[in-house]
């Protein structure tokens, strides 16, 4: 279904990452969730888990502009958007306060609680090491709206137009970085590599502004709007203009 609506969206509009959202908050959500307060008990099991999260992968690399090598538990992260399963529990409890079935305190309870599950299922596993320093809290993500693009994706998930990812892919002969100095991974590229100096000078410059250090520490690009922003001013100039020499 989402597949198709991104089509049709594409075909005459265009499809960025913020209509892919709207696409998923206003058709896929309340289609998937349909009488979700009668059926979302059984969204906690393991098998109805992973189905969901397999119907949600692909609305999640849309609207984050992901690769699809990026594991769906950096997608939810870089989105901001809950894993289906646990969204599935929160659309249930949200239509039974519409009924006043529960209680506003109750509500954000149950908020809470999604929000801590989903904390400690996306620090447990191993797969998306590299976004769990750029986002270390779903929580703080969750209620940060962020406007992301296809380049600044590729620095919260670590999978992109790095030659030591592709080289990992088979997709290039060798991982070393056109500076000749090191593996070009995703950290090289943010911090050390001369090819991106020029970029990293204002994006240290906006940091320090903000009171970041730098090198910066866990989390420190959602800190702030601008925080963000120098970030995506960094991954697009990076990404698109690198200079060698």
């Amino acid at each position: 279904m989402y597949s198709r609506l991104r089509a049709l969206y594409s075909a005459n509009w265009g499809m960025g990452q913020s209509a892919a959202n709207t696409i998923y908050k206003g058709v896929f959500l309340p289609r998937i969730a349909y009488a979700a307060e009668i059926w979302a008990e059984g969204s906690k099991l393991r098998k109805s888990r992973a189905k969901l999260l397999s119907a949600q992968r692909k609305p999640l690399l849309a609207i984050t502009g992901a690769y699809r090598t990026a594991s769906t538990n950096c997608l939810s992260a870089v989105a901001g958007t809950l894993p289906l399963d646990l969204e599935i529990r929160h659309q249930a409890a949200l239509r039974n306060r519409a009924r006043e079935r529960i209680s506003a305190d109750e509500m954000d309870t149950i908020t809470y609680e999604l929000l801590n599950e989903w904390q400690d299922r996306y620090t447990s596993t191993n797969k998306g090491s590299w976004t769990q320093k750029m986002i270390p809290s779903v929580r703080q993500r969750y209620h940060l709206p962020l406007d992301l693009d296809h380049y600044t994706t590729q620095f919260l998930t670590g999978h992109g137009d790095f030659k030591a990812k592709l080289y990992g892919f088979k997709l290039v002969n060798d991982p070393i970085c056109a500076c000749d100095r090191k593996p070009e991974t995703v950290n090289h590229v943010l911090r050390f590599c001369p090819r991106t100096a020029s970029a990293r000078r204002k994006l240290k410059i906006t940091m320090r502004e903000e009171g970041e250090a730098w090198p910066p520490e866990n989390g420190a690009f959602l800190k702030s709007r601008r925080t963000f922003q120098a970030l995506k001013s960094f991954a697009r100039e990076a990404l698109t203009n690198r200079i060698d020499g």
